[in-house]
């Protein structure tokens, strides 16, 4: 099923949200209004009965009182019609009464229940409810007073329609119906339209990033229109773009140093061939030709197998570096190797360990970081020179592995960029005897991926050091 949009969601939560609060709004309303006009009907009520007994003590002929019971009485609200009773404790006539409640309450009014009787001196209200009656929501109210007179204890009960209440609590009912209808009608029309308006700083956001090509991945800055809610969203959104834009470049970099490192070694083959073409060599002459053909053919394959180097490293998956790998092992057989490479030129390679250290890794990508590295001494250092490896304990779990020669002719200001893809101190030192600039550059990438890292330091009086910092099994 196809989720639902953004402003879908927030049109639906907001519509819900209004729809609840106008319910409870509507709800409160009729509750109170209907508390209210109750707490009227008892006012009045109690008004009556105190009315009655003010009257009871007057010293008055039954004749007036009768009048002045009816006065008070009638002063409810116009069309609803009230009763009264006046009777004396344990008597089963009644002092003053007027007409009585229709049939269905009568029986109620003139025998109320025991257990709504008050205390001398207090009143109490109940209701008055037929049970044949249709309607069962208190449609008459009742107050029930006592009141001592000499010797005798007085009770007078008055009642009235309740009818208006429930009428103007109907009317009121259909008034929030009608109303709460159409608000929420409207509600649910207009916020769709409003949530629109909200998010137009997100589709103009988005009509940006549609307009993003790689050529123009360079973050556009600060924008004044952008929300306040969202200036956190573009300005992350910025940052990625900036560091695309970065990669971009670097990438971009790379392949036009890579197109011309390639290019050289094949201009230089196809130069010595088209030389070797002009007029008839001798034998020797086409041996030598070979042979430097075979140099630039080789120092070819060395450029491509880096260059393959560092896109394996790019997409190779870092569970694969959990493997246990012996150091000091590794290091003895790669001494051995540039040992004897070494001996050639009257130089020495040695190493130092204190005995067996396992470092966490992969023994592929170690070889070939140490292989970098002591090439780079060896090809770089002073001749018949001792290049020392040493391996020692290092603090946090790790072992570190310097790479001492005794060249020290790095300048300072090259010692920063000795990791750029390309780079080379000397140039025309580095393209005679092979060097791409890709060497370090994958040795420190490879040591990174494995939790560590590559420091180069170089000085006249101490040499050149490698410190390469792994972390142990």
């Amino acid at each position: 099923m196809k989720p639902l949009s953004l402003k879908m969601r927030l049109s639906l939560l907001v519509s819900v949200l209004a729809l609840a609060v106008i319910l409870t709004v509507s709800i409160v309303a009729y509750v109170e209004l209907e508390e209210s006009l109750l707490n009227n009907v008892d006012e009045i009520l109690r008004a009556m009965g105190a009315g009655i007994v003010a009257a009871l003590d007057k010293h008055e002929t039954p004749e007036k009182r009768e009048a002045e019971f009816r006065l008070i009485v009638s002063n409810g609200v116009p069309g609803t019609s009230a009763w009264y009773r006046v009777w004396v404790d344990g008597s089963e006539q009644d002092l003053f009464a007027s007409d009585l409640p229709p049939a269905s309450y009568k029986g109620l009014f003139l025998h109320p229940p025991g257990n709504e009787q008050p205390e001398v001196g207090e009143s109490g209200f109940f209701n008055l409810i037929a049970d044949d009656a249709p309607d069962k929501r208190n449609p008459n109210r009742a107050v029930w007073m006592r009141h001592a007179s000499g010797q005798d204890v007085l009770n007078i009960l008055v009642g009235r329609s309740s009818h208006y209440v429930y009428h103007e609590l109907s009317e009121f009912y259909r008034l929030l119906l009608i109303v709460g209808t159409s608000v929420t009608l409207l509600t649910f029309m207009l916020v769709p339209v409003l949530i629109s308006w909200g998010l137009r700083p997100i589709a103009r956001a988005s009509a940006q990033l549609r307009r993003i090509t790689h050529k123009s991945l360079k973050p556009a800055g600060e924008r004044s229109e952008v929300a306040d809610e969202l200036k956190p969203f573009v300005a992350a959104l910025d940052d990625m773009l900036a560091r695309l834009y970065q990669a971009m470049r670097r990438q971009e970099q790379f392949i036009a140093d890579a197109a011309h490192e390639l290019r050289t070694p094949v201009a230089l083959v196809k130069s010595t061939l088209q030389t070797a073409r002009l007029r008839p060599r001798t034998g020797t002459e086409y041996e030598t030709t070979i042979d430097e053909v075979l140099q630039d053919i080789g120092r070819l394959e060395r450029l491509t197998e880096q260059l393959l180097s560092l896109a394996r490293l790019e997409e190779a998956d870092k569970q694969h570096l959990a493997t246990g790998v012996r150091l000091d092992a590794l290091l003895g057989e790669m001494v051995e190797i540039f040992d004897a490479q070494a001996s050639q030129q009257g130089g020495r390679v040695i190493l130092s360990t204190p005995g067996a250290m396992w470092v966490r890794g992969n023994a592929t990508q170690m070889r070939q970081l140490f292989s970098n590295l002591l090439d780079n001494a060896t090809r770089h250092g002073p001749p018949r020179a001792t290049v020392r490896v040493t391996v020692e304990d290092g603090p946090d779990r790790q072992v570190n592995v310097s790479i001492h020669d005794e060249g020290g002719q790095i300048p300072p200001e090259a010692q920063a960029h000795l990791f750029d893809r390309f780079y080379r101190v000397d140039s025309s030192r580095a393209q005679a005897s092979g060097g791409s600039g890709l060497g370090l550059g994958i040795a420190r990438e490879i040591a990174r991926r494995h939790g560590g890292d590559l420091q180069i330091t170089s000085n006249p009086q101490t040499g050149t050091i490698a410190s390469v910092r792994l972390p142990k099994r």
